[in-house]
Formats: C-alpha cells, structure tokens, sequence
C-alpha cells in the first residue's frame, strides 16, 4: 500500500529529521477533495484532487497521479518512464503501457519523448474511464484498450514497440503484488513486443516479489538491467534495455534536463538504482 510516508507522521513514530517532502505530502492528503466515485465489483474507487493535482484510489489504495503540468509525483509512477533514459536520444518513437491505470506516466512520457504512438492496455473499466474522462490521457494522444492484457499481448501482430512498460496490479488488492506473475513465458512474451533498440520496464511490489521471479535472472535478448526504487514504496522497477546502459548513464541523461536536475536538487524526484548487468 503506497502511504507515500505519511504513516510515520500520524503516528507519531517520527519526533525528529521529518523531511520537507514528508510535510508537504501530510499536507495535501488533509487538504484533497473527492471529485469523483464509484463502486463496481466489490472495489471502491476514488478521484481526489488539489490544485490541479488528482490521483486515483481503489479501496483506498493509491493507483496513479496525474498532473498535466508536473511531470514528476515524487514517487513510484517516475519510476516508470525515467528507464526510457536508457535508450539512445530520439530512439523512444513507439510506446506501450499495459495497465494504464490513470495514466500517470503519459504526460512526462510525452514531454520528455514525444513518441509518435502510445498504445495503452487496461483490463479496468473503471480504471480507463477515470484515464479518458477525468484525466484526459485520449487528448495526449493515447490509444486506449479496455483489455486483458495478457490476451492482448498473445493476439498482438504488429510492429514493436520502443518502450514496453508492464505495470500489472489487481485494484481490488489492499496490498501492492502484481495481477500477472512474472514467469518464463509472459517474459519471453513481453521481450518479444520489445524493438532491438527498445527498453522493457516491469514493476513489481517488492524486492522481495521480484527476487523470487523469473525476472531474478539475466533475461535473452537484452544488454544492461537497472532496478529503481525510491524511499516512499516499497515497489521494485526494473528496466531492461537492448543496448548498453548503466545506472551513471541514466542519471546522466536525466539531469540533461534542467527541470529534471532542479527536481532532484530540491528532493522531489527521489530514486536509488543498482546495476543488475
């Protein structure tokens, strides 16, 4: 469950050190009004929203943030898109997410690469329409699924894609763990969607989820893996990339970006990395 630090703050387990961030998000999880409700399936659904930051919740787990103007949440969802750093400049022209949820990573996505397409897979009806209505990712140029995407995945005929992001999780979990394990074959599957320049992005709910997966071990096909985390989730991201990249390099091409730089410096865009090979 993302409780983005704010835990340690109400129950009083911090007296000392808070961080500026920690604060700020005390703040704005008080001050959030709920625009938006549904329920369908057993599954409580949410959009709450301050200024023009909203972020989505089902059965008060926190699925996506979305601002159109602020690329980085600050937590998991950066994690997401930062690996398509980890392909050569200009080399990010065709995009596929599977489990868009509310479509966290398309407005930075399409800042920072501007990919001629982005196909984005949701099993979620729920979850797309928050994406399409309220947060508007279809005038980003989206092309939205409602589908499971592992059938997806097993009927897709066409071109592949530069950057593959899978980001599969069941909404009706209270606990964060992934909808679709991660075995041999879905990842031979995956690695097949993915171009010989391309990047393969997988989020898991933990280290732990992700040392116990097939994942764990050097997949074909692909020249350098880099896992991500970041201080408020627990959540394990890690990247594959066809050609040679290193956690320095990343970095480098990140802080090439002034606005990406000054984030870092003032703490909001927040991750660790460790070169897997």
């Amino acid at each position: 469950m993302l409780w983005r630090g704010v835990w340690p703050l109400l129950s009083g387990q911090w007296s000392f050190g808070v961080k500026p961030w920690q604060l700020e998000e005390l703040a704005w999880e008080q001050d959030m009004t709920v625009v938006w409700r549904a329920w369908h399936e057993g599954v409580a659904y949410e959009v709450r929203q301050l200024e023009e930051t909203m972020r989505l919740y089902a059965n008060g787990v926190q699925h996506s943030e979305f601002n159109a103007t602020r690329m980085v949440t600050g937590s998991v969802w950066d994690l997401l898109w930062l690996p398509a750093f980890m392909a050569a400049e200009g080399a990010i022209k065709r995009v596929l997410i599977l489990g868009l949820g509310g479509g966290s990573s398309i407005p930075p996505l399409r800042h920072f690469f501007d990919p001629e397409d982005i196909v984005a897979v949701e099993l979620d009806p729920l979850h797309l329409e928050v994406a399409c209505e309220q947060f508007k990712v279809t005038e980003m140029g989206v092309e939205a699924h409602c589908a499971d995407a592992v059938e997806w995945v097993k009927n897709y005929q066409g071109p592949p894609f530069d950057l593959v992001i899978e980001d599969l999780f069941s909404p009706a979990n209270v606990s964060v763990t992934r909808a679709v394990p991660a075995k041999r074959r879905w990842l031979k599957q995956l690695e097949e969607l993915v171009s010989p320049k391309g990047v393969l992005v997988m989020n898991f709910g933990d280290e732990f989820e992700f040392k116990a997966s097939d994942a764990s071990t050097k997949p074909q096909g692909f020249a350098s893996g880099i896992r991500l985390s970041t201080p408020d989730c627990h959540n394990a991201v890690v990247a594959w990339s066809r050609q040679s990249a290193s956690s320095k390099s990343l970095l480098r091409r990140v802080k090439q970006w002034q606005e990406l730089a000054l984030e870092m410096d003032l703490g909001r865009l927040r991750y660790t990395s460790k070169q897997l090979f």
